[in-house]
C-alpha cells in the first residue's frame, strides 16, 4: 500500500521547490517555522512558512480569545474547563494553517491512496513517520542557507499533532 522509494521522490520534490521558489519570490522573507505535514487520508503533503511577526501576532490573537473563555469559566468556577482555555506562554504559532505562506507548496501522492490513515485505523503511522522524519531531516540541511529568522525551527506532524517533531537553530 505504501511505497516509501517513491514518497521520498514526491516529498524532496515539493522541498525543493519550495525552497526554490522561496530564493526567487520571496528573497526578502525571513523564515521563522517551515511546517511539512502529510495527510495520509488526503494522500497529500504540504509546506509552509511563517514569519516571526505573523506568529506572535497569531500567539497573542489567540491568547485574546483563550482569555475571555479562561475568565468565564474561571469566574463561573469551572475550573477544569477554565484549564482549557488557559494562555499559553508560546512564543511560536504552531498550526500551518495561521501560517504567512500557508500550503506554500503542495503534493498529490502516488505512493499510497486515499484513505490511509481511516482504512488502517490510524496503522499507516509506523510507515509513514519514519519516512516523514526522513525528509525533515532533508529538509532542514536544505533550508539551513535560506534567510533564516532567529529562532528558526522546522516541524514536520506526527499522529497525533500537525506539529510534531522539530529541528532547531
Amino acid at each position: 500500500m505504501f511505497n516509501k522509494e517513491i514518497y521520498i521522490k514526491e516529498m524532496t520534490k515539493m522541498v525543493d521547490n519550495a525552497i526554490e521558489r522561496m530564493k526567487n519570490e520571496y528573497s526578502q522573507f525571513k523564515i521563522f517555522t517551515a511546517s511539512i505535514w502529510t495527510d495520509p487520508n488526503a494522500a497529500a503533503s504540504s509546506i509552509g512558512f511563517d514569519s516571526k511577526e505573523n506568529s506572535l501576532k497569531n500567539v497573542d490573537k489567540s491568547n485574546e480569545w483563550d482569555k475571555k473563555y479562561y475568565e468565564k469559566y474561571l469566574a463561573e468556577g469551572d475550573l477544569e474547563q477554565a484549564a482549557l482555555f488557559k494562555p499559553k506562554e508560546a512564543t511560536r504559532m504552531c498550526n500551518p494553517a495561521d501560517y504567512n505562506l500557508k500550503d506554500f507548496e503542495e503534493t498529490s501522492h502516488k505512493s499510497f491512496s486515499k484513505n490511509w490513515e481511516s482504512e488502517t485505523d490510524g496503522k499507516c503511522w509506523t510507515e509513514l513517520y519514519p519516512a516523514l522524519r526522513e525528509i525533515g531531516k532533508y529538509a532542514f540541511a536544505k533550508i539551513k542557507n535560506a534567510n533564516l529568522e532567529d529562532g528558526f525551527e522546522l516541524s514536520i506532524n506526527s499522529k497525533k499533532d500537525w506539529y510534531g517533531k522539530t529541528w532547531k537553530i
